[in-house]
């Protein structure tokens, strides 16, 4: 075969993962919106919501990945177990924290994931963290400590501590992937989701749904939550993790701008000095971490 003929995947494996993790990237932008505009209590969303991923995503892997499903027996082991477990409770505590506080504080202190992954890899697997990680740890929790300060007097400061968790739950979610052996993890994602429903029932009113809110429920559990994950899974295995890194801040970016400018939504001019000392710290360390990989040097 002529390397023109080759997928993208094989003649260029770092453009593939650039376009593929973009792509997920791009469907999590209005995932903060969407949720917004469905009006109703985030714990019925989060029943409905797990169940549409479920569902997008089985229909996904029995259409196109029947051949890579994995025996019922692996899914009983601890890697998968961990998967299913940080899936479920993580989209619990998104969708809390959304309800509990602005959309800048949910997206923004989420962005302390990848530095929580590298304090627990230090911990864990006891990796190393270079000087300008440490540098960025600091600067990234100051700027969540300075969101934390505009939330004590307006009474979102449950639902920054729910974004927190779920910063911790994607953290560990990140270290699970590094641990576990290479596999499908599709399925056990997809029982994630309906872990979500099985949790969230309990504290959900269930209220009745009219078709718009039914309609935006299946975009984004269907849509943006099965097919960002799904994509997400593909494209950093290309990449390396401070490219991750700079992809993924872009729903950082681009969710709370799209919440402010359709609904109006004001962050607070805390949680703008607070976001911009997170990312400030963010692209700074990602730039160090790309130009010492252009280098040949450790990243």
């Amino acid at each position: 075969m002529t390397t023109a003929r080759l997928p993208l995947s094989a003649r260029n494996p770092q453009a593939y993962g650039f376009a593929v993790t973009l792509l997920g990237a791009l469907f999590f932008f209005p995932d903060a919106l969407v949720v917004r505009l469905i009006d109703t209590d985030t714990m019925t969303i989060a029943v409905w919501r797990g169940i549409a991923a479920a569902v997008t995503t089985f229909a996904g892997l029995a259409i196109f990945g029947r051949a890579s499903l994995p025996h019922w027996r692996d899914l009983l082991r601890w890697p998968s177990l961990c998967m299913i477990f940080l899936q479920g409770i993580g989209s619990v505590f998104f969708l809390a924290s959304l309800g509990q506080t602005s959309a800048a504080n949910a997206l923004l202190i989420l962005a302390t994931a990848p530095f929580i992954a590298a304090l627990m890899s230090w911990a864990i697997l006891r990796e190393r963290i270079d000087t300008p990680t440490w540098s960025a740890i600091l600067a990234v929790f100051a700027g969540v400590g300075i969101i934390g300060a505009g939330s004590l007097g307006g009474g979102h400061l449950s639902g920054d501590l729910f974004a927190l968790a779920n910063a911790v739950v994607i953290a560990a979610y990140y270290v699970v992937i590094r641990m576990a052996p290479s596999g499908n993890l599709m399925p056990s994602i997809a029982l994630g989701y309906l872990l979500t429903s099985v949790i969230a029932y309990p504290f959900a009113p269930m209220a009745p749904l009219d078709l718009q809110q039914i309609a935006l429920i299946c975009i984004s559990g269907g849509v943006i939550l099965a097919g960002g994950c799904a994509l997400l899974q593909i494209g950093p295995r290309y990449l390396p993790a401070a490219e991750v890194s700079m992809i993924t801040m872009l729903e950082i970016i681009a969710g709370p701008v799209l919440v402010w400018l359709f609904i109006g939504e004001n962050p607070g001019l805390k949680t703008l000095i607070g976001g911009s000392v997170i990312l400030v710290a963010i692209t700074a360390h990602t730039l160090l971490k790309l130009a010492q990989s252009q280098r040949g040097q450790p990243a």
